[in-house]
C-alpha cells in the first residue's frame, strides 16, 4: 500500500473531493448542530406578529421566547432570553433550566426530543457564555456568529 494513501483523509464537499493529511483535518468537520439532519424547522416566537407556539407548548402555561421546531424528527429547541444584572447570571441559567424542567419531561414523554436553552445578556450588555454556546450549537459561526453576539449586546444595554 502507498504511504500517501493512508496519511490523508477524503472529504466529499460541494465542490468536489478534498484532501486533507492526517493531523491537519478543519476542526469544524467532525461537528454536528442541533439543526443538522433535517431541513424542516420552523420558528416560532413569543410575540404577537410571530407565528404560534406548537399546540403541545401552548397547552401549558409556559411561554418559551423562541421555540425551534422540526415535524420529521419531532425535535423541539426552546430558547429562553434573560436579561439579569452580570452578578446573577449563573442564577438566571439555573432558574430558567429548573422552570422548563417539567416542560421539558412531557415533551420528552410525548415523544419529542426537547431541549432548553436558557440565554443570559447582562443588563449592562455582557453577553454570557450561553449565547455563544447557543449559536455554536446551532451552527452560526465566524462574522454571523461576532454580529449576532454584538447585537445581542446591544439589545441588553436596551432593555
Amino acid at each position: 500500500m502507498h504511504p500517501s494513501s493512508t496519511s490523508s483523509t477524503v472529504f466529499i464537499t460541494e465542490g468536489g473531493v478534498k484532501k486533507w493529511h492526517e493531523g491537519s483535518i478543519p476542526k469544524n468537520t467532525h461537528r454536528k448542530g442541533l439543526l443538522d439532519g433535517c431541513d424542516d424547522w420552523v420558528v416560532s416566537a413569543d410575540l404577537p406578529e410571530w407565528e404560534r407556539h406548537l399546540d403541545v407548548i401552548r397547552k401549558t402555561a409556559l411561554r418559551p421566547d423562541i421555540v425551534i421546531h422540526s415535524a420529521s424528527t419531532q425535535q423541539i429547541i426552546m430558547v429562553e432570553l434573560t436579561v439579569p444584572y452580570e452578578s446573577r447570571m449563573e442564577e438566571a441559567h439555573a432558574f430558567k433550566e429548573a422552570k422548563y424542567l417539567e416542560l421539558t419531561k412531557e415533551l420528552k414523554k410525548d415523544g419529542y426530543e426537547a431541549k432548553v436553552m436558557p440565554v443570559e445578556i447582562g443588563a449592562r450588555g455582557f453577553v454570557g457564555s450561553s449565547a455563544y454556546g447557543l449559536l455554536s450549537k446551532l451552527s452560526i459561526g465566524g462574522n454571523k456568529r461576532t454580529k449576532a453576539l454584538r447585537l445581542l449586546a446591544e439589545g441588553g444595554r436596551k432593555v
